[in-house]
């Protein structure tokens, strides 16, 4: 087994959870539970749920255009990805990753002891899916790769064009890709073709995992899933016998709630985050050091730190009770990651106190 048994991220995230103005949050606020109207049945503890409960493996599957036997419950994305991970790969096979990537991505598939390599997502090409790159890099020994759509950490997004030939190559090259796509729930109903909910709909190579935490603000959950071709998925929910076994019911209950519920909380976030993304974009603008691409949805971007300092800046905003995320965390040193799914009034604070910071 690999040396790695962290996530060098996840630990500094959590070590720096109680920032009041802090631009390193990368999801929304909670919800307010009342929201969901809960009832006392939802915290019953007798259910038959071994395998998922099916009320909200048949909610998910509907959302996303796949059946019930094509949806795997897990523990958050987090462990939904390595469930994926896990199934699919094995010590030894090679693993192709994008670069900027978010750091348990990585962490993952070298956990398993696999061969990790990566290829380019380029700023000056808007963060783009470039295929040649991929197959350029794509060996006999690649089993699986891996990137997410929204990009953690630009927000770019990945078209419909690019997601067909990349079927196209894992079918002709014999391997899978998995997908996190924890931010695409911002996208849903949005753009060009509107009946693709997630990159299952498009390939069975594909392996999709998302969550209820960053987009319906319900991280206390920890509800989480995989969706993938119904073989793979009977493998999935049999490894998961290792970890977890099956989710909390009244989680289960709650979170099929969220989808009943789910244009009437998301419609709300929606409209905040449209109104603090054009927040961010004045105050990006204003700075003469700092430059982005633009996020096309989602609630993170990646900020370009002209100079470089990016860890500097990080101690000084920690001196005044702010934050932003190190882009040595996706790899790109001379950058940071800011979020601005919070409250407006936090936002503006933050970015008031990382004015100062820059100076």
């Amino acid at each position: 087994m690999s040396g790695v048994r962290e996530s060098e991220y996840l630990e500094w995230a959590r070590s720096h959870g109680n920032i009041k103005y802090s631009l390193a949050i990368s999801g929304v606020p909670p919800i307010d539970v009342s929201l969901l109207s809960p009832s006392v049945d939802d915290f019953t503890m007798v259910a038959d749920n071994e395998y998922g409960w099916a009320p909200l493996l048949e909610r998910i599957a509907d959302r996303y255009g796949v059946g019930a036997k094509n949806v795997v419950l897990a523990h958050g994305t987090s462990m939904a990805n390595h469930l994926a991970c896990a199934s699919l790969v094995e010590a030894g096979d090679h693993v192709l990753i994008e670069w900027p990537v978010y750091d348990p991505l990585v962490a993952v598939p070298r956990y398993l002891d696999c061969e990790v390599s990566f290829f380019e997502r380029r700023a000056e090409d808007g963060y783009a899916l470039d295929l040649a790159r991929v197959a350029q890099a794509i060996t006999p020994r690649t089993q699986l790769v891996i990137l997410s759509n929204l990009h953690n950490p630009s927000g770019a997004a990945i078209n419909r064009a690019a997601l067909d030939s990349l079927a196209e190559l894992a079918e002709s090259r014999d391997f899978h890709v998995l997908v996190d796509e924890v931010y695409l729930e911002w996208n849903y109903g949005i753009g060009d073709d509107p009946e693709i909910r997630s990159a299952i709909n498009l390939s069975p190579r594909f392996v999709t995992t998302r969550s209820l935490t960053k987009v319906f603000g319900l991280a206390a959950l920890r509800a989480g899933w995989i969706l993938a071709e119904a073989s793979l998925a009977i493998r999935m929910r049999r490894l998961n016998g290792l970890f977890a076994s099956s989710m909390s019911h009244p989680a289960e209950r709650l979170a099929a709630r969220a989808f009943d519920n789910a244009e009437l909380l998301l419609d709300k976030q929606r409209k905040r985050v449209a109104r603090n993304r054009l927040i961010a974009t004045k105050f990006i603008e204003s700075q003469p050091r700092l430059w982005w691409l633009p996020p096309q949805a989602g609630t993170v971007g990646f900020v370009h730190l002209e100079g470089g300092g990016v860890d500097a800046l990080v101690e000084r905003l920690l001196a005044n009770d702010s934050l932003v995320t190190p882009g040595r965390f996706f790899g790109v040193p001379d950058h940071f990651r800011i979020g601005f799914g919070m409250e407006e009034h936090r936002l503006v604070e933050g970015f008031k106190r990382l004015g100062s910071a820059l100076g």
